[in-house]
């Protein structure tokens, strides 16, 4: 008989793994975190420099169920966890927090290097709950275990482990499963060719989604948008939603003041401060002189500037991020990550229906659901 099966070797599952020694912790690939050492481009944005209260407001609707978790186990506490493994963080104009290494390695290394017993390589199959104790049949093995800790992630990045598969033996112990989709994805969009503008970033823009505006940074990618706005906003995309992208104000009657003989491309990278090579991608006349613009491209420019529509769809699940979706929290009690459907089991991490905007907060809502069903089973 083990005391605790944990399943899934993500951040979430290797964090409690380390935190109980008589834990046996199995990931179905051959190494533990791979997802995570993707995280900020390898460096690793592990969570936000921030007041606790204004961190909390990065989770949606789920503000009241994350609040516990946070208040427990938020930023200053990660980092003091971190320090205490030697490892120095910093943190960036922006607030995102990352190991002074700027190496997601170094986490790695201080979640996983105090961990007893791994299974690497055994898939996890099916969970059977018995009066007093768990089954857990394996590609391996059958096992017997007082507690088991659900950790098996999203379905996004399959290659790391985190594909979704796992989510029909949770509901096939009574809990119900919100339909997964991209969350923190990137977008597609026809209505603009982006291949010229690839990696071209926009700061302080806005987009108009359904009424509502938002803003911040996108950089254009080969098949569209991506950056901290368009990402943060896909979590409410569907497919062939439209948006309007303001990227500067601008006033016509001062396009026409300028010196006539001037380029109009020059001309508006000086009045905005837009990247010449994403005015020549949008703007309908940019070889023009400011002389021989007329009303219409003085209309277009306008738009194309100030009101660029672009049809949007969001980019496959398995390239996305986060997991939007997942256990119902509803099902869970959000100050231990207990089930309330089954006695002994907790669930934790992304295969919960939780995700945060981008900048640490889905890492850090990983660890601190970690840290709550670690007291939990502390206390017995």
């Amino acid at each position: 008989m083990i005391d605790i099966i944990i399943i899934g070797g993500g951040a979430s599952g290797s964090f409690l793994a380390s935190l109980l020694p008589n834990s046996h912790l199995f990931e179905k690939t051959n190494r533990l975190c791979s997802k995570l050492l993707l995280t900020g481009n390898g460096a690793c944005n592990i969570t936000h420099d921030e007041e606790i209260r204004d961190f909390i407001s990065h989770y949606y609707d789920k503000k009241n169920f994350i609040s516990p978790a946070i208040y427990s186990f938020g930023p200053e506490k990660i980092k003091e966890y971190l320090k205490s493994k030697g490892i120095d963080t910093y943190s960036r104009e922006d607030g995102k927090v990352f190991p002074t290494s700027n190496r997601a390695e170094t986490i790695k290394s201080a979640l996983t290097e105090d961990i007893k017993n791994i299974h690497l390589n055994e898939e996890v199959k099916k969970i059977e709950k018995l009066d007093s104790y768990f089954i857990v049949t394996t590609t391996k093995a059958e096992y017997k275990s007082k507690i088991v800790v659900i950790a098996t992630g999203g379905a996004s990045y399959p290659l790391t482990g985190s594909d979704g598969t796992f989510f029909p033996a949770i509901k096939a112990l009574g809990h119900k499963i919100i339909p997964l989709r991209p969350a923190l994805s990137a977008l597609t969009t026809q209505s603009i060719d982006t291949h010229k503008i690839e990696g071209v970033t926009l700061n302080n823009v806005t987009l108009l989604h359904k009424g509502k505006r938002y803003s911040g940074s996108i950089v254009f990618t080969k098949r569209g948008i991506s950056g901290p706005l368009a990402m943060n906003l896909s979590r409410l995309i569907e497919n062939n939603d439209e948006l309007t992208l303001i990227s500067a104000q601008i006033d016509r009657d001062e396009i026409k003041k300028q010196n006539g003989k001037a380029k109009c491309i020059n001309v508006l990278h000086e009045m905005t401060a837009l990247p010449k090579a994403f005015l020549e991608a949008i703007v309908p006349c940019p070889d023009k002189t400011i002389a021989e613009l007329s009303k219409k491209d003085i209309q277009g420019i306008m738009e194309a500037i100030s009101a660029l529509k672009l049809i949007v769809k969001l980019d496959k699940l398995s390239l996305a991020t986060v997991t939007k979706g997942g256990v119902d929290t509803a099902e869970l009690d959000k100050k231990t990550f207990s089930s309330k459907i089954v006695d002994n089991l907790y669930i934790i991490g992304e295969c919960t229906d939780v995700d945060g905007e981008c900048g640490g907060y889905n890492l850090t809502y990983a660890l601190a659901s970690a840290y709550c069903a670690y007291k939990a089973i502390l206390l017995g």
